[in-house]
């Protein structure tokens, strides 16, 4: 579910590449029509076999030659309206167990640029079972300025247990890995933004980190982030929601 190859880093060629592709977190709402949202949502709430299930999430992963992927070939116009250097990777259905922590989507591959992830919204939930699509209760994706290039390891990184990427308890906070950049010594994000939807992780899990975006997930909409960058979920089991549904695309800086 969350790929990982340990200790890799990109050339400086794509380095260069992937430092100059990068572009601030951003939504579109209304992205898709009433019938596309229809379309995909009733493929989403359809899965009920999930080939992959960690701690976290339920996990479908296909690309557009494979599973529901050439349902979904109807995407790949309206993307390249918004994003016209991209060309898919793969694409996966989430049903959520439990909020993401903060943490950034980076894959290294010898041969491609990783770009952009993109959520699109498919259902909220809340414990007390389905609403209608009008009724979804709040809930937020919150996107980051620190980035993650993999440009360097210590030696003491190099010697740690790989582990399961899944289990968000062998994670490090962001600040305490090499690799991320940017931080501002001596912030947090704001203590009441921290209580009224983070506090799924420790408060010292933000310090140095500094708020992008916070996208809400609304029916129809898009956003997207770098796949270098820092995100994470909002607490929403800590808000009465049961699960959120999304459809993610995946995706490589085109030529």
């Amino acid at each position: 579910m969350y790929v990982y190859t340990p200790f890799q880093s990109f050339t400086p060629e794509q380095e260069k590449k992937l430092r100059e592709s990068t572009s601030t977190s951003t939504c579109y709402e209304n992205f898709l029509t009433d019938e596309e949202f229809a379309f995909c949502r009733k493929l989403v709430m359809n899965t009920k076999k999930w080939p992959e299930q960690g701690r976290v999430a339920k996990y479908w992963g296909f690309n557009f030659e494979s599973g529901p992927g050439p349902l979904l070939t109807f995407l790949k116009d309206k993307i390249t309206e918004i994003l016209p250097r991209w060309k898919p990777d793969f694409l996966a259905f989430q049903e959520a167990i439990e909020p993401w922590k903060l943490h950034a989507d980076i894959r290294w591959y010898s041969d491609k640029i990783p770009y952009k992830v993109i959520l699109i919204p498919m259902d909220v939930e809340p414990m007390s079972g389905p609403v209608d699509i009008d009724h979804w209760p709040e809930t937020f994706t919150y996107s980051f300025k620190q980035r993650n290039f993999l440009s360097s390891w210590t030696e003491e990184e190099r010697q740690r247990p790989v582990g399961d990427r899944n289990d968000m308890s062998t994670w490090s906070r962001p600040y305490d890995m090499s690799q991320v950049e940017d931080f501002v010594p001596g912030y947090h994000i704001p203590k009441e933004e921290y209580d009224a939807n983070l506090n799924h992780m420790p408060y010292d899990w933000f310090e140095g980190v500094t708020l992008e975006q916070r996208h809400q997930w609304k029916p129809k909409s898009l956003f997207y982030w770098d796949n270098t960058q820092l995100h994470c979920a909002d607490n929403f089991l800590g808000k009465g929601i049961r699960t959120k549904r999304s459809l993610m695309v995946y995706t490589i800086l085109g030529d």
